[in-house]
This record gives C-alpha cells, sequence and structure tokens, in this order.
C-alpha cells in the first residue's frame, strides 16, 4: 500500500513537472504518437516467478540429497516500482492507423525472495545457507507499434518486441549478475493534454515480459570444493502497468 501511494504521488509529480516545461511551440495539427516523441514513466510490476537452484553440496556434507531452493510464495515474489522512459517515432494514415517503433528502459526494485528447508555450504566456510534473493536492477528492450485512433486526440495502440532484464543473485556471501530476455508485449492508451500543450500527451499503459528461461550453472562459491556442483536457473514472467508523459518533438 505505502508503494502504491508513492506512485500515485510520484506521477501527479510528474505530469505537475512536464505542465511547466511545455514550450509554446505546441503543433496543434498532429495527433498523440506522431513523429518523433520521447516520455518518462513509472509503475509497478509484480511476477509469476519460479527461480530454483538445486545443489548436491549439502550442508553437513552430505551429497545424497539435492538441496533445492524454491519462493516460499508460491512464486507470486517478484514486485516493486518502475521508473524509466521511452523514445520512438509514429505516423498517423489516412484511414486513421497508427504505425511506428519504439526502445524503452527502466529501473526496478523489483525483488523476491527464496527459501530452502534444506541447507547448502559454499566455499567460504558458511554453511546451512537456506535463503537467497533476486532482485531485476533494470529492463530495456525494442518493439513496434501499432494502433488506431480513438478520436482526433486519443490513440489506442498494441507493442510487441523483445526485452532483457538484468538479474543480481545473492546466495549467502556470493553475489552474482545475470541476465534474462524474452517477448515483451503491450497495450497503450494516449491522450493528448491539448489545454496544456498539443505535443504534451498523457500515457498509460500494460506491459507483459516473458523471461523464459536463464540459467547460471556452477555459480562461484556455491558447491565449491566439496566434489559437487549446482545448477541455477530462473523461468517466469513479469506484468507491469505504468503511467508516464509523452512530448512529441
Amino acid at each position: 500500500m505505502k508503494q502504491n501511494k508513492t506512485l500515485i504521488f510520484a506521477a501527479a509529480a510528474l505530469m505537475i513537472v512536464a505542465s511547466f516545461v511545455a514550450t509554446p511551440n505546441a503543433k496543434a495539427d498532429t495527433a498523440p504518437g506522431e513523429g518523433f516523441y520521447t516520455g518518462a514513466f513509472l509503475g509497478y510490476g509484480s511476477g509469476l516467478i519460479s527461480a530454483d537452484v538445486t545443489s548436491i553440496a549439502r550442508a553437513g556434507g552430505g551429497l545424497n540429497e539435492n538441496a533445492t531452493f524454491k519462493s516460499d510464495r508460491g512464486g507470486l515474489g517478484l514486485s516493486g516500482i518502475q521508473g524509466g522512459g521511452w523514445l520512438g517515432w509514429g505516423m498517423k494514415t489516412a484511414d486513421d492507423l497508427y504505425f511506428g517503433a519504439e526502445i524503452s528502459g527502466a529501473g526496478s526494485d523489483e525483488k523476491i525472495e527464496l527459501s530452502s528447508t534444506v541447507g547448502i555450504k559454499d566455499d567460504d566456510g558458511v554453511t546451512n545457507i537456506t535463503s537467497m534473493s533476486a532482485k531485476r536492477n533494470w529492463v530495456a528492450g525494442g518493439a513496434v507499434r501499432v494502433g488506431y485512433y480513438l478520436n482526433t486526440s486519443t490513440l489506442f495502440s498494441l507493442t510487441g518486441g523483445v526485452a532483457v532484464s538484468q538479474f543480481a543473485v545473492k546466495i549467502g556471501s556470493d553475489k552474482e549478475t545475470y541476465y534474462a530476455g524474452g517477448p515483451q508485449v503491450g497495450a497503450q492508451v494516449e491522450t493528448q493534454l491539448s489545454k496544456i500543450d498539443p505535443n504534451l500527451s498523457l500515457r498509460m499503459e500494460f506491459v507483459y515480459t516473458d523471461y523464459l528461461t536463464a540459467d547460471i550453472s556452477g555459480m562461484d562459491g556455491v558447491g565449491e570444493g566439496t566434489g559437487a556442483d549446482n545448477n541455477s536457473e530462473l523461468t517466469g514472467s513479469d506484468s507491469a502497468g505504468r503511467v508516464g508523459i509523452v512530448y512529441r518533438f
């Protein structure tokens, strides 16, 4: 609830700042999304994640039973605030259709905590490690955009492309950074803020990102020095709602 309130206040502040920086040389004859544009957004993401770490380097020296880390909340653990921006270009046809392309990127504090009932050991002498964490640092990607103008000042569009996310994983005293890439799709509604500046628009969107599966085999320090090995992988997806301001040049 606290994160949601922060998001609402931050989005309101973003709109107020944009109203002050908007320039008076508006292109009144253009529609939302036309030409080159850039924008900034805030959003909230929540993931359906399955992050498993399996090691045969069991604490206590036993090698007969695998230790597997799983989410203690059924996979509904990756969640947090996102903040980033868009950069793109688009065109409106005579039939009120829209075609464009854009790139986007966002920083994130989305995080998931994992736990295990069986401990593992690492090469730093730490035994009985029963918890780990995975945090998404950022996401970036490119997409094509297709839409239709509901009226002269409102554009509905769909996007499809690919995105890459960077994750930071911590197991005991060991840390690892890795990347998960996959398809990304979304839907947007963009409305012209003509009373402030016809070049300025309010954009709301929903974005779905599929991580597919990212593997880390033999993470440094986990299972080392024991004659054992481990395998770590992340599989899942993320859904995010975003609100932002777009300015056309």
